[in-house]
């Protein structure tokens, strides 16, 4: 039973329910249209700024400690397992992949970057650095954001549950990922208190 709970925690399974991702795809893209890329900006990094000042507050055992949370609206059934620095790790491999992508898709649309789901799952092992790694990955990508300005780009990169997505649209879905996994960090520590 526990080797088999350990290879699900491995194991990076996104499933969302379906009406859950439809719900998320259509707010990705409205949300995209709405607001302005500054107002995304500034939403994105509110919510990294959240999930660092709460990993901060937490001693290294705690913060690197698995519990397992409920699901809640957002989040896989496999990434209920995961500790503050997984999350954490997983925000700088996703920022960092979105930072590229945007990137990719304003300057020619020549993309040479494949992004699997594998690829942004997090390390059993992550410890304090990530938090610093976080907030370097949140300047990288605010940075290219203020230059490439309003992200008007038409060209699209496909998101595994949502399809394809422009520039804008991308900005958007990270900005609410942060917001997601700054959840989730809170759901963590009430569980470790």
């Amino acid at each position: 039973m526990i080797e088999r709970q350990q290879e699900e925690r491995r194991q990076p399974v996104a499933q969302l329910p379906i009406h859950e991702r439809r719900i998320a795809d259509l707010g990705v893209r409205a949300y995209a249209s709405l607001a302005s890329p500054a107002s995304i900006l500034r939403l994105f990094r509110a919510e990294a700024g959240r999930a660092i000042a709460l990993s901060r507050r937490l001693p290294r055992e705690q913060a690197s400690r698995i519990v397992t949370i409920r699901r809640f609206p957002g989040i896989e059934d496999s990434s209920r397992h995961w500790s503050v620095y997984m999350t954490l790790d997983h925000l700088v491999m996703v920022n960092t992949a979105i930072t590229a992508l945007i990137h990719a898709i304003c300057a020619d649309g020549e993309y040479g970057v494949e992004i699997e789901l594998e690829d942004v799952w997090p390390h059993a092992d992550a410890g304090p650095d990530r938090v610093q790694a976080l907030g370097a990955a949140v300047d990288r990508y605010s940075r290219l954001i203020a230059r490439l300005g309003f992200l008007r780009s038409r060209e699209c990169y496909p998101h595994p549950w949502f399809g394809p997505l422009t520039a804008r649209q991308w900005h958007a879905l990270a900005a609410i990922h942060n917001r997601t996994h700054r959840i989730q960090i809170e759901k963590i520590v009430r569980r470790l208190n």
